[in-house]
């Protein structure tokens, strides 16, 4: 409530000071008259506090129609010509109110003294839009600075997570198992394992700095990993992709697999009872969906992997990633992230 209170007393002081600064220009002699100084003051905040509204509400208005990072000029000026032609009409209708009728001035008069006004307003007007326009892009920039470091921060946290989950000790003692099986029993499958291992490898770290990557190299990567996970497991994974033809979008590096990952990891999968699960496009999203068949003890899991996925996505596209545990099927929806000339 105090705060709110020095807030407008601020405002009204300022509007009073610039007001009678103005007055002071157009008419030095108006200082001996008190009610001179009354009517000007009135004036100044009849004048002053509606314009600054309304040059608020323009600014507003115009913050969600036209992006200073697509069209900075063009919002420049438009914003910039409405704030003027506002403050051109307030000050018509205000100065026929105060000056041609309280005041009882001629009507050239009224015109001469409302378009000395006017220049001085416009002069103040275009100052303040221009310190106005250049704190909103500092503060622009700054946002977009710390974007950026969250969206790196989190993609480095992404990243490590999937390394971790390919390079736990577990997981290496699975895959080594695997092939020495495959070793004695199938040399070409052995191959076909050791190739595929090291391509997981490879793509990892070739993409470790990547904010995001092109859905077809993601997709690889996942097929590379499901096939390996097929070896191991036998007959008991059953996991599709079908994203059609066209696909041109992109993806967090990892994230796909990730999810993959996990659904391996908490559902029980048999050759009777195999572990279903499917990647698909729906909408604007990237679906991946798996049966729900839980295993009775699980690794405990802070679901860190998940959780810097949803951050990532809402960095990137501004929308969030859907989450629903129904009908017996675990389901993630990923936004797409479109791909531009400039990636």
């Amino acid at each position: 409530m105090k705060k709110t209170i020095r807030k407008y007393l601020v405002i009204i002081l300022i509007l009073l000071v610039i007001g009678n600064l103005i007055a002071f220009i157009m008419d030095p002699s108006f200082v001996s008259d008190p009610k001179a100084w009354l009517i000007n003051c009135l004036f100044s905040l009849g004048l002053g506090y509606p314009m600054m509204k309304f040059n608020e509400y323009i600014m507003r208005r115009y913050a969600g129609k036209i992006r200073w990072d697509v069209s900075p000029l063009r919002r420049i000026f438009a914003t910039l010509g409405v704030v003027i032609i506002v403050s051109i009409l307030l000050t018509f209708l205000l100065n026929y109110i105060f000056i041609l009728n309280i005041q009882g001035v001629s009507f050239t008069e009224y015109i001469k003294t409302t378009l000395n006004l006017l220049l001085i307003e416009i002069l103040i007007v275009v100052y303040a839009f221009s310190i106005a326009t250049g704190i909103e892009f500092f503060k622009l920039w700054k946002e977009g600075l710390l974007k950026q470091e969250s969206l790196q921060r989190k993609a480095v946290e992404l990243q490590m997570e999937a390394l971790k989950n390919q390079v736990n000790p577990h997981f290496l003692f699975n895959s080594l198992n695997t092939l020495s099986t495959l070793v004695y029993k199938d040399a070409d499958r052995a191959a076909m394992f050791i190739m595929q291992l090291s391509d997981i490898y490879r793509y990892v770290l070739e993409h470790r700095d990547q904010a995001v990557v092109d859905w077809p190299f993601e997709r690889q990567f996942v097929e590379n990993y499901i096939r390996l996970q097929q070896m191991r497991f036998a007959n008991s994974i059953d996991i599709t992709i079908d994203t059609g033809s066209t696909e041109i979008f992109q993806v967090v590096p990892l994230s796909v697999q990730i999810l993959i990952e996990n659904a391996i990891k908490h559902n029980v999968a048999t050759v009777e009872d195999p572990l279903k699960a499917s990647i698909f496009l729906e909408d604007d999203f990237l679906v991946v969906k798996n049966k729900l068949n839980i295993r009775s003890s699980v690794e405990s899991s802070e679901n860190v992997g998940l959780s810097n996925i949803r951050q990532q996505y809402e960095i990137l596209t501004g929308k969030k990633v859907v989450v629903s545990r129904e009908e017996g099927y675990f389901t993630v929806k990923l936004p797409l992230v479109k791909k531009t000339s400039e990636t």
